[in-house]
């Protein structure tokens, strides 16, 4: 029998993971236990998220431990979340705010090997 607690935090995963595709970005969720749940790259402005899902609101430090792990790297990491009302929201922990993130142009056109 699978575990409730992950099979809530699985199916937001998925969830986040469509949202962004809908939006235009290439998501790859990253099995397992880890820090990064989901990475979306963007095509246009070469936008990169790091994203931990949490299916409770969002914790500092939760966010602290997302931005020792990214360090320097370029991108932005991001806490996915769901509010009162059960709508996705995105915290970005290094500038401690609330972030929309914008339409990216489509990768499925290009052969982009990753």
């Amino acid at each position: 029998m699978v575990n409730r607690r992950y099979r809530k935090g699985y199916r937001f995963e998925h969830r986040v993971k469509r949202y962004l595709e809908k939006l235009g970005y290439k998501v790859f969720r990253l099995a397992g236990s880890k820090p990064i749940d989901l990475i979306a790259i963007g095509w246009e402005g070469g936008d990169i998220y790091y994203i931990e899902c949490k299916t409770t609101r969002y914790t500092k430090r939760t966010g602290n431990k997302l931005m020792e792990i990214i360090g320097e790297r370029p991108g932005t990491p991001v806490v996915a979340y769901r509010d009162e009302y059960n709508k996705i929201k995105f915290y970005d922990p290094r500038n401690n705010k609330e972030i929309k993130i914008p339409h990216a142009k489509s990768l499925d056109k290009f052969d982009v090997k990753i």
